[in-house]
Order: structure tokens, then C-alpha cells, then sequence
């Protein structure tokens, strides 16, 4: 008797043991708010300075209330918290949604004028934020992306109130951009690797003439076509150079070129190993 009392006693503290696990591991469903309060709540956030909350707030409205009367608005908003959070990955997806889902909106130049923005500052990494690491030294790849997102932006809004800042940035970017492939042709004629070097060299005079580095990428070029024996095209692109750049460093008092020297890593520092070449 006493062993079947302490049995089911024992079954009964088990199963509601049980029930109380079963409760407290399962989601407590919040109740909706209207769906002003989530928006209201979101513009307190920004007030505040606290833009993750505020695209909590706007992404639980834009999911609760997808068509409602500010959903609109909230993903605009949304596009800004999320920057303004860091969240560039995000803020970059969700201008890509408002373009496709409101192509004819008043404010669709805003759209894509954040959507190069994301890209142009989310390609900014750490290392460069922190160890003021020249960008040119890093891959290239978001920062041309932004380039072209920029360029998207511009050719489609030239008049756009977002224009003049975007066309100052493009200014930064084409100038990065032009000196990263630079960086990269001097990589390669330190490895004895001219052809590579003058497809760098000519890509930046191609693509980016009104670069500060144009200078730079003649004189690269008419190091490689010498490295490859082909003098003609060598003192075609020293003409140029000398009409261009008639106080250029790379051409002596006769107007002959001067050969380039070996870039500073062909004998590395202890600082350029230690950060992966990041550093001279």
C-alpha cells in the first residue's frame, strides 16, 4: 500500500514536472499592437539614438502589417535603421526590395542612393576603420560594386537632392579603386610579371582617366611593354606621358624615361608581414 501511495506520487510530481518544462520551453506569443504604435514606438527609437530598436519596430510591423497604411513608409525607415545600426548587409536587401516593390515611389532615388551607400560603407572593413589602412591595399571587389551602384544612381536621378554627395564619393572610389590596381601592377612586375602588370596599368588609364593615378600607370606601362621588349609601344606611351606630365618624377632632364625601382615589399619590413602586406 505504502509502495504504490509513494508511486503515484511520485508519477504525479514527474508529469506535472513535465507540464511546467513544456511550458516554459515553449514561445510566449506577444500580442499585436496596432500597428501606429509599432511606427510610433520606431520613430521614439530614432529620437532616442537607437536605431536597432527602431528597425525591430519597423520590421515587426512591416510582418504583422504588410499592407497597411504605413508599411510604405516603414520600409523607407527600415532601409535607414538598419545603416544607421551598421547593418549594411540588411539596409542594402531592403533598399533592393522597396526598388523592386515600388519602382514609381517619390522617393525611390532615396532607395537607391541607399543601397549604393550600404555598399560603399559596408565595404569599409574594420581594419581599415581602426589601423587607418589605406583601402586601395584591400580587395577591390564592394568598392566597385559601389562604384557601379553609384554610377546606376546618378545615371538615373542626375538631379536627385542625394546627387552631389554621391558624385563626391564616386570621386573617393575611382581614386581608390585606381590606385588598388595599381598596387596589384606593382605586385606583379616585382614578380617578373610584366603582361599582368600592363593589363593593371591600362585598365586604370582606360577606365579611370580622370584618376590621380594616370601618371602613375603610364609610367607602369612603359616599364612593362620595355620588360617585354616592345620599345615602340614603350616610347608611344612615353610620348604621352611627356605631353601629359612634362614635370613627371618618372622622366629625366633629356625627357628619358627613368626606370622604375622595385615596389618597397620586394624586400619586406617586419610590418608588412606581420599584417599580411597590409602594411609597408
Amino acid at each position: 500500500m505504502g509502495f504504490n501511495h509513494s508511486l503515484l506520487r511520485f508519477a504525479g510530481i514527474a508529469s506535472f514536472s513535465l507540464l511546467l518544462a513544456a511550458c516554459s520551453s515553449s514561445q510566449v506569443q506577444e500580442p499585436d499592437l496596432p500597428e501606429h504604435a509599432y511606427y510610433e514606438k520606431a520613430q521614439q527609437a530614432f529620437a532616442e539614438g537607437l536605431p536597432a530598436t527602431a528597425a525591430k519596430n519597423l520590421q515587426d510591423l512591416d510582418t504583422r502589417y504588410p499592407f497597411g497604411e504605413f508599411s510604405t513608409r516603414a520600409e523607407l525607415d527600415l532601409i535607414y535603421a538598419q545603416y544607421e545600426s551598421g547593418d549594411y548587409i540588411s539596409a542594402h536587401a531592403t533598399a533592393e526590395r522597396f526598388i523592386k516593390n515600388h519602382p514609381d515611389h517619390d522617393a525611390i532615388d532615396y532607395a537607391y542612393y541607399m543601397r549604393a551607400l550600404s555598399t560603399y560603407v559596408g565595404s569599409q572593413s574594420l581594419i581599415q576603420r581602426y589601423l587607418d589602412i589605406d583601402p586601395s591595399k584591400t580587395d577591390s571587389k564592394e568598392l566597385q560594386k559601389a562604384f557601379r551602384e553609384m554610377s546606376d544612381f546618378l545615371y538615373r536621378y542626375p538631379t536627385s537632392d542625394y546627387a552631389p554627395d554621391t558624385k563626391a564619393r564616386m570621386i573617393f572610389l575611382r581614386n581608390t579603386i585606381a590606385r588598388h590596381e595599381l598596387q596589384v601592377a606593382r605586385y606583379y612586375l616585382k614578380r617578373k610579371a610584366p603582361l599582368s602588370a600592363l593589363r593593371r596599368s591600362q585598365a586604370v588609364i582606360e577606365h579611370y582617366p580622370s584618376s590621380t593615378s594616370v601618371e602613375e600607370a603610364l609610367a607602369i606601362s612603359i616599364q612593362s611593354y620595355n620588360d617585354l621588349k616592345l620599345t615602340n609601344l614603350a616610347l608611344l606611351n612615353l610620348s604621352v606621358l611627356q605631353k601629359t606630365y612634362p614635370d613627371s618624377p618618372h622622366i629625366n632632364a633629356e625627357g628619358d624615361f627613368i626606370p622604375l625601382p622595385l615596389p618597397s615589399d620586394a624586400d619586406p619590413s617586419f610590418w608588412y608581414w606581420v599584417s599580411f602586406g597590409l602594411i609597408d
